[in-house]
């Protein structure tokens, strides 16, 4: 129950976790768009055997070009925003210290296994299944 000394949840929340003075490192950014890369080039090159098929992944790799061009323009909207900081670090730091995100204050590190586990592992998978598919099929 709200009454007028009280705060609302998101503002006591944010004021009880403490100040972040990091942002995320464009390392882990550009390790999640490496993987999405590969993931693309991995298809094309494993599974582009016939018209149809090479139709399919031109489509899959326009969704790929409009979806990071949306994301580069939010990532050059939100990065003058003074609400995010823009402190520069290294990549140590970063790993050590505590990121702040959307969702509260976390670890350097746990932001980079978030970011970077899945595009990760489906270029990893996309890899072995290509393999399969070359020296088998």
């Amino acid at each position: 129950m709200l009454t007028p000394e009280s705060k609302p949840d998101a503002e006591s929340a944010s004021q009880e976790q403490g100040p972040a003075d990091l942002g995320v490192h464009p390392i882990a950014i550009e390790t999640a768009i490496a993987a999405a890369l590969w993931l693309i080039a991995v298809t094309s090159l494993a599974f582009a055997h016939g018209v149809e098929t090479d139709y399919l992944l031109a489509i899959v790799t326009l969704f790929f070009v409009i979806f990071f061009t949306l994301f580069l323009f939010t990532a050059t909207y939100s990065r003058g925003d003074p609400r995010w900081p823009t402190k520069r670090t290294s990549f140590r730091e970063f790993l050590n210290g505590t990121v702040s995100t959307a969702t509260g204050n976390e670890r350097g590190r746990d932001v980079l296994i978030e970011i970077a586990t899945l595009p990760v592992v489906l270029a990893i998978g996309a890899t072995l299944i290509g393999l399969a598919w070359v020296i088998f099929g």
